[in-house]
């Protein structure tokens, strides 16, 4: 799509019209206002003040299908697809002979996983314009979903007929042969066309998943590298670009790429990112160096947490202590109660188990939801052997963070803790259908299954499930 910094030639017809119009009803006059503050906010390139303006806009003359379809251009520019999806509904529902918005609106539900409405608009589009691609690829899609693949390579291969390196028909056969188990056809297709388009996104991501599904660690880094490259301000693919390399035994490129994305001024989200990945593929007690260094120049007080919750898990609680203890200020308020989570947590490993359980207690009173606090409460309390008290923090803590592996975890061991070896396997169970394809849950689960294998047989078969259907999602 265009950038929605350039005004389609419909939009600014249709904004001279309205200046030149000589009424003077109140919406004319609200919309010429937010006519003026878009322009502004295009001019400064201000994404967010743009849209703000087309919001107003749309509030003041909602029948006016191009300003709608300028929404949603902006809306799909910034990645939001939902609201993307319905400022093109809208425009859609005003003017059904727009051949541009009939085939945004296809792609749009095709993404949004709104299949019949897909397939619906595809044959709109396919009246209004015989051979548009997106008519064949929404029915490609429509293949891929319901399981026929061979159907979709053939719909891609009429497009690629006509067009041998179109990314989305590539996508749909690559997507095609991985359905029939064809990994080293859809690996040659999609590395062809990477070689004759260098920037295809959409190719690149689906051989990373591929190489991910198959665990091919060197073949997935210079892959991601180049995905991160082409697009630098989503660190999706930095993140799986460190793994990556620590997977593959290349630790000093992994630490190299971690150290790119950790400055002083990084998000603590991304902090959290990538010092997981550590914890997970990377034992060096240089680590414990960076991760020291590195809390020491944080910038805000969040990141610097995150560095400390590290060292304090990884062996070195003293650091921990050095770095969020200025902030566990008491009495505990909103500002300070992580700071006072992470303490504690960090006293308990130094051994400190009275004045850390007194410490996450002040904090959860404070703030019940706490993660840290609860995280570092059952520790402690399996510690002390209250398992009973352990077992209900952390079925709350799996409350509030139900997608966290590491947490369905320690729940799990908890159960073990009491005796409950069924209400253990139980947990185990329902995480690795709730948070498909984890490795972690699997290997849980497997221990669990020892010397039984059609048991364990079965659960890696429904793990490679899990991990095509993962293959499968988000690439439209």
């Amino acid at each position: 799509m265009r950038s929605p910094t350039h005004l389609s030639l419909r939009f600014a017809a249709c904004l001279s019209a309205l200046f030149l119009s000589g009424g003077c009803s109140s919406s004319d006059a609200r919309a010429r206002d937010a006519l003026g503050e878009y322009q502004s906010a295009t001019a400064a390139n201000d994404l967010l003040g743009a849209r703000q303006a087309l919001l107003k806009l749309v509030q003041a003359k909602d029948d006016v299908p191009d300003y709608w379809e300028q929404l949603g251009k902006l809306e799909a520019s910034t990645g939001s697809y939902q609201d993307a999806y319905y400022a093109f509904s809208r425009a859609y529902e005003l003017d059904r002979s727009n051949v541009e918005v009939v085939r945004t609106v296809t792609q749009l539900a095709l993404r949004a996983g709104d299949l019949p409405s897909a397939l619906k608009h595809a044959d709109e589009l396919e009246v209004l314009a015989p051979g548009d691609p997106w008519a064949k690829l929404a029915k490609g899609w429509a293949a891929v979903t319901e399981k026929h693949f061979d159907e979709a390579i053939s719909t891609a291969d009429e497009i690629l007929a006509n067009s041998p390196y179109d990314p989305n028909a590539t996508v749909l056969k690559g997507q095609g042969l991985i359905g029939l188990n064809r990994y080293d056809d859809a690996e040659a297709l999609l590395t062809k066309q990477i070689q004759g388009q260098p920037s295809d996104s959409g190719s690149l991501q689906l051989l990373a998943r591929l190489y991910e599904r198959e665990s091919n660690w060197p073949k997935l880094l210079p892959v991601a590298q180049r995905i991160n490259q082409l697009n630098p301000t989503d660190p999706t693919y930095a993140l799986i670009a460190i793994e990556a390399a620590l997977r593959s035994g290349n630790a000093e490129l992994g630490r190299a790429e971690s150290l790119r994305l950790l400055k002083p001024n990084t998000p603590a989200s991304l902090v959290i990112g990538v010092l997981g990945l550590w914890d997970d593929y990377w034992s060096s007690p240089q680590r414990i160096d960076d991760a020291r260094k590195l809390g020491n120049t944080a910038t805000n007080l969040q990141s610097r947490l995150a560095y400390a919750s590290f060292l304090s898990r990884s062996g070195s609680p003293a650091d921990a202590v050095r770095l969020s203890s200025s902030a566990a200020t008491l009495p505990i308020n909103a500002g300070n109660a992580e700071a006072n989570a992470v303490v504690g947590d960090a006293w308990a490993r130094l051994g400190q188990l009275i004045p850390a359980k007194t410490r996450l207690d002040s904090v959860l009173a404070f703030d019940p939801g706490n993660a840290s606090a609860l995280r570092g409460r059952v520790e402690v309390e399996l510690r002390m052997h209250n398992v009973r008290a352990a077992v209900a923090d952390a079925q709350k803590l799996t409350t509030v963070l139900p997608n966290s592996p590491s947490d369905r975890l320690l729940l799990a061991r908890c159960f073990a803790a009491s005796g409950n070896q069924a209400w253990m396997e139980r947990t185990l169970w329902s995480a690795f259908q709730d948070i498909p394809a984890n490795e972690k849950l699997l290997a849980a689960l497997e221990s669990t299954k020892k010397g039984d294998r059609d048991a364990t047989r079965e659960l890696q078969e429904e793990f490679d499930r899990q991990r095509d259907a993962k293959l499968n999602r988000g690439l439209i």
